[in-house]
């Protein structure tokens, strides 16, 4: 797809898309070996860049220039591939509607009939990511998925969100939120597509120490040459009994029921009651988890090295230091807030009772995913199950209802509005592999979950689910 920059503009002033617009994106210098030749992305506002800032849609780092680019960047170039421009987010990642950035929120484009008040969100974090390509503006767009930021936004603009295994994908460039989370995301309306990105990113990385190495990548090369034997084999599908959840709208239910009784009668699924006991504890787990490591990362920003600092009559330096000044001006209320969060957390009393407690449900939670899935976690060594027993694979709602609009969300408690994550919070604490496939209307979508390291066995199973839904 060539890039009408026109275009693009036109639409941007209608959806508040992207934060920033190269120019005259050309594309790289070709190379015998472009799997991405000709086609377009634009990446979310949080990976590093030379041609443009890196703002993570905050004031605090407006006017950032990287002198380096993202490993990811690095090898879609290599690939082939054009980048567009920098995409709208929630500030530093940290919310599920693209409504808290400096730049404004961005507008879902499934509703551009809505009138002002009306207008949907988008979801968040990766809100402009998703955007850009339900819009057609670009092939595919890159997102960070930190528990749910691709997925989200993904379901609610009905296009394909991927979170790979956690560490598949180098994030070395990616401006850390919660780095035991993050995870590099790749949306697209196109599987073909989306396969091969993630294929050209799926390379270990020295500068990164969270990416899988190479000896763990060749100890599950294999699976991807087992992804092709799944073809004409019916797959153990678990259903967990925890997602049934209160908040779970009727239309989600239906349309989960509708999926799974129509991957039945084309004989590719059997269905099977699993439970994960944990994951009604994960949503508190998750919040403690990521403020807890995000309020230690943001702690860099004190407008003395880089970024925003504040003038000198702006502060009071006999009430309070300068770089205090400069951080609450720089930050916005959600930073804020779970900057607070985290820094309970991690506190004298919050340590033990906070954030040691959700460190042990987590691992309880990873172990109890493993004890359902007949692959073996690519991390550990045991095997818990005989080749024939456990799930191959998990099927459960991606979102609970419908995007509420901007002005509803805007003036929702924000507990209720961290439940937008329920759904996806889950695979993002264990690092499993989870697409979000679009089913059942719009704005509505569903994840199929392997278990960590079956990323290829999940796109897979998506491309075969895909062909049952369309007929």
């Amino acid at each position: 797809m060539k890039a009408n920059i026109t275009q693009v503009r036109s639409v941007n002033k209608r959806f508040n898309i992207f934060t920033s617009l190269r120019t005259n994106p050309t594309p790289p210098d070709p190379s015998p070996y472009a799997p991405l030749g000709n086609t377009t992305y634009a990446i979310k506002d949080n990976f590093a860049t030379r041609k443009e800032p890196t703002t993570c849609s905050s004031k605090m780092l407006e006017p950032y220039i990287s002198p380096f680019d993202a490993t990811v960047v690095t090898l879609l170039d290599q690939s082939g591939s054009s980048c567009i421009g920098k995409t709208n987010m929630d500030e530093f990642a940290m919310g599920n509607s693209t409504i808290s950035g400096h730049f404004g929120p961005t507008l879902n484009p499934v509703y551009p009939q809505a009138q002002d008040l009306e207008q949907r969100i988008v979801g968040g974090s990766s809100g402009g990511s998703a955007a850009a390509v339900a819009l057609d503006l670009v092939d595919y767009s890159i997102g960070s998925d930190t528990g749910g930021s691709v997925r989200l936004p993904a379901c609610y603009t009905n296009i394909y969100g991927f979170k790979p295994t956690y560490g598949r994908i180098s994030r070395w460039g990616l401006v850390a939120y919660s780095q035991s989370l993050d995870t590099v995301g790749v949306m697209s309306k196109d599987l073909n597509t989306l396969w091969k990105v993630f294929t050209s990113l799926d390379l270990s990385d020295s500068k990164d120490p969270s990416c899988l190495s190479d000896s763990t990548r060749e100890s599950i090369a294999i699976e991807r040459l087992n992804s092709k034997k799944n073809v004409g084999k019916k797959f153990k599908v678990g259903i967990p009994v925890e997602y049934q959840l209160a908040e779970l709208g009727d239309d989600v239910k239906s349309s989960w029921k509708t999926l799974l009784n129509k991957l039945q009668a084309s004989k590719l699924i059997e269905v099977y009651p699993v439970s994960v006991p944990s994951i009604k504890y994960a949503l508190p787990t998750y919040y403690t988890l990521c403020t807890a490591e995000a309020s230690s990362n943001l702690s860099r920003y004190d407008g003395i090295r880089y970024g925003y600092r504040v003038k000198e009559d702006e502060c009071n330096t006999k009430i309070e230091p300068e770089f205090i000044t400069t951080r609450n001006l720089g930050f916005g209320a959600e930073v804020r807030r779970r900057i607070i969060l985290g820094n309970y957390a991690l506190s004298s009393y919050g340590y033990d009772s906070h954030f040691m407690k959700a460190t042990g449900v987590r691992g309880m939670l990873i172990d109890e995913f493993n004890q359902i899935f007949k692959d073996r976690n690519c991390l550990v060594q045991k095997k818990h199950f005989q080749s024939t027993a456990g799930v191959d694979m998990l099927i459960v709602p991606t979102t609970v209802s419908e995007p509420p609009s901007i002005k509803d969300f805007s003036k929702m408690d924000t507990v209720k509005s961290y439940m937008n994550d329920v759904c996806t919070i889950p695979m993002s604490l264990a690092g499993l592999p989870a697409i979000s496939i679009p089913y059942g209307g719009n704005s509505m979508g569903f994840q199929l979950v392997g278990q960590h390291g079956q990323d290829y066995k999940v796109l897979e199973f998506a491309r075969l689910v895909e062909e049952v839904i369309a007929k």
